[in-house]
Order: structure tokens, then C-alpha cells, then sequence
């Protein structure tokens, strides 16, 4: 009566391979042993997440040799459309907006696949919402948002 978990979560999270613990699982065909190494979209998204951290660090160091131009350029009584208008691209803004974007695009996707992954290990999502610290509707939000 109770049946396989494993073919229920495959049935309702497309056909994914389940091992009993719930998490999905790759199978090395020479031995049928789970293999969680590639393949995994959460670890992927976890990676793409880091490098965006990276890339950040990097362009942090130069928004704030930038920041330091601007408050000298001020302080030596420039207008801010002088100032800004002579900026070399990208300027100040675009480089804080590319950096919120890039941030924003990889936490997104790395919350959209711990959702998912969680619920296909039998999270409820009030729990996950708890987790989460949102509201239990943004979690039903995410899970019907198709993957980046």
C-alpha cells in the first residue's frame, strides 16, 4: 500500500532518480551506486553563486577606487554632472547596477534550486518558507517558476 517514495517523487518532480533518502541521485551504471557529484543543479548553482562573489570582489575594489575619485573630484568643487559626465565607462552607477544584477541573478537561481530540492526531499513549505524567512506563498512562487 505504501509503495516506492522513490517512484511517487520521480512521478511529481519529473522523473528525476530518488534515492531513499530523497535526494536526487545519479547512478554509476557499472556498479548502481548514487553518485551526487555532477550533475547536481543545486552544486551548480552554488558554484555559479561563488564565482558571481568573485567577480564581485574584484569589481568591488575598483567601485571603490571610484568612490574615492568622486568624493576627491567634490571636494575640489565640481558639480556632479561635471563629474559624472566625465567618468569613464562603465561609470559609477552602471558598475553598482551590474554588480546588484550579477548577485541577484545567482541568488536567485541558487534559491530556486535549493526550493526544489528541498521539497523533492519532502520539505513541506511552510518549512521552507521558515527556513527561508519568507512567506509561504513567495515559496509556492518559486516552485512553480520554471528553472533559470
Amino acid at each position: 500500500m505504501g509503495g516506492d517514495p522513490n517512484v511517487a517523487m520521480r512521478q511529481e518532480y519529473g522523473n528525476r532518480d530518488y534515492d531513499g533518502d530523497g535526494r536526487p541521485a545519479m547512478r554509476d551504471v557499472r556498479q548502481g551506486e548514487p553518485m551526487r557529484m555532477a550533475g547536481d543543479p543545486t552544486v551548480e548553482a552554488l558554484d555559479a553563486l561563488s564565482a558571481a562573489l568573485q567577480e564581485i570582489t574584484r569589481e568591488q575594489q575598483q567601485l571603490s577606487e571610484r568612490i574615492d575619485q568622486l568624493r576627491r573630484s567634490r571636494q575640489s568643487g565640481k558639480s556632479w554632472q561635471e563629474i559624472l559626465s566625465n567618468e569613464e565607462p562603465p561609470g559609477t552607477m552602471q558598475m553598482v547596477s551590474q554588480m546588484l544584477a550579477r548577485m541577484s541573478k545567482a541568488s536567485g537561481t541558487l534559491r530556486k534550486e535549493l526550493v526544489d530540492s528541498l521539497r523533492a526531499e519532502g520539505a513541506s513549505i511552510p518549512s521552507i518558507a521558515r527556513m527561508f524567512g519568507v512567506t509561504h506563498q513567495r515559496v509556492s512562487n518559486l516552485l512553480r517558476r520554471p528553472p533559470d
